[in-house]
């Protein structure tokens, strides 16, 4: 672990010199480039909806046998989920790219969750470090998204419909839609939200919690999915985590609100909401950036790593 820990610190050190070179990475003060008409959020956050939403994700991590039985660490964790039946797979071993579709046992939830950055795979590096931009929603002018990011998100869409479309058949009564992941696995959900909505393959309400996600596109990519998706996202960011900082936004790369800024270390569970904007200055975004990687990994006191 400490070796693994050692090789993801100096890649991202790696990271901070690439970009130091004609980039900086300050405090990002942008709300000057994104116009908010109401500063303060109306939110649901619900603490426990937040931990429910981390737990679909960790399990992401873990094997498909844990997940097909429903016994991983975190799909057991005190019980606090109800059993999962998992319905479909998503997989594309050329992106490394992985996640599953399932309906919770009250038969009310769909629920998709991608899995995050193996930090081992070189693969998975390789799609969060390709900075370079492409345009892959041509309907609304400017809208840039993270070239690796959406290729990753490519590689399963096609499974991904076919598994949203046949889980609502198998629980025609499900009430909601949740889709959510950490790390890469975030940014994975954000592309899938726009397109289940854009796409009109599922109208089920949207619940949505993402964990330490980087960042996705631009302002105008930010413009268009508020269009589309007209439910509000909650971004859980764990203090100093470093990867919501990258890509950076001298490189025009912006968050989607709202960000739920976990804010003190030594006690896991406080946060704060912040504004509409996505980039609140006073939220993490307050912070010099810190390589903390640590706090990638451990997120509302619990550790990704149990499986």
């Amino acid at each position: 672990m400490r070796n693994g820990l050692f090789i993801i610190s100096t890649i991202f050190i790696l990271i901070s010199i690439t970009v130091s070179i004609g980039i900086t990475l300050p405090k990002t003060k942008t709300q000057q480039h994104i116009k908010i008409e109401n500063p303060s959020p109306v939110t649901n956050f619900s603490l426990s909806t937040a931990f429910e939403h981390l737990m679909y994700s960790y399990a992401s991590y873990c094997t498909e046998v844990e997940l097909s039985n429903w016994t991983c660490p975190y799909c057991t964790l005190n019980g606090y989920l109800q059993p999962l039946r998992v319905t479909q797979y998503l997989v594309n071993n050329s992106t490394n790219t992985f996640g599953y579709i399932g309906v919770t046992g009250d038969n009310q939830t769909v629920v998709v969750t991608f899995r995050g950055t193996q930090f081992s795979s070189l693969e998975n590096w390789i799609t969060n470090l390709n900075f370079p931009k492409s345009q892959p929603y041509p309907s609304f002018s400017g809208a840039l998204v993270h070239e690796g990011f959406y290729e990753a998100y490519r590689s399963v869409s096609s499974q991904l419909q076919v598994g949203i479309i046949q889980a609502q058949k198998e629980c025609p009564q499900c009430q909601k839609l949740i889709i959510t992941g950490h790390s890469l696995g975030g940014a994975l959900a954000i592309l899938c939200a726009l397109d289940v909505y854009e796409s009109g393959y599922s109208q089920l309400p949207l619940e949505m919690y993402t964990f330490g996600n980087p960042r996705v596109g631009n302002v105008a990519f930010i413009e268009y999915f508020e269009q589309i998706v007209l439910q509000s996202i909650h971004r859980l960011v764990n203090d100093r985590d470093i990867v919501p900082h990258l890509p950076p936004i001298d490189l025009n790369f912006y968050h989607l609100p709202i960000e739920v800024w976990f804010n003190n270390a030594s006690a896991p569970l406080q946060y704060k909401i912040c504004n509409n904007s996505g980039e609140d200055p006073s939220c993490s975004d307050s912070l010099d950036v810190a390589l903390n990687i640590e706090q990638h990994l451990d997120y509302m006191g619990i550790n990704k790593d149990l499986c």
